[in-house]
């Protein structure tokens, strides 16, 4: 099973959506940093204990993988990215993240990297949210999140309402 190392953008965004158990249903291992969840506010945290207790989240410590030195040398990643892209190279994982800083790194670096739009369109492929029922959740989310790519959600409106 594929590795996927989280962001937390993408746990800020499916809990508002209320969508984070999709997260936890694809066919994807997800792992995270400690200093993800550090940013996390408190209710969001406890929505993220609850997917460890039963085992669908690992977060690891900054003792559990190192940074690598041109990833530690950057000014434009925050301490939480650096232990998103270490704990990727760690794993041979991907990363799910929305920040656009980290998705340039990640060309660069090589490094698989997915968003929103692509978790949405897992969750309607493995039939954990109907068309309707994602059009629906990412119009609340774009009235939340003011940086999801505007013309790529649109695409997918007029694609997930036309499902069934």
């Amino acid at each position: 099973m594929k590795i996927a190392i989280t962001d937390a953008n993408i746990f800020i965004d499916l809990i508002y959506v209320e969508l984070l158990d999709a997260l936890f249903a694809i066919e994807v291992e997800i792992h995270t940093t400690i200093n993800v969840v550090d940013e996390l506010n408190e209710s969001q945290q406890k929505a993220i204990f609850k997917a460890v207790k039963k085992n669908r989240l690992t977060i690891h410590t900054q003792e559990e993988f190192n940074v690598p030195d041109d990833i530690k040398k950057s000014k434009k990643l925050s301490d939480s990215d650096k232990s998103v892209f270490s704990l990727a190279f760690e794993l041979d994982a991907f990363i799910l993240s929305g920040d656009g800083v980290i998705r340039k790194i990640s060309g660069f670096q090589r490094i698989e990297v997915h968003g929103i739009l692509w978790l949405f369109d897992k969750f309607l492929e493995s039939k954990l949210i109907t068309g309707k029922k994602a059009s629906q959740k990412l119009r609340d989310l774009g009235s939340y999140n003011k940086r999801l790519p505007t013309i790529e959600c649109e695409k997918r409106f007029v694609e997930w309402e036309r499902l069934k």
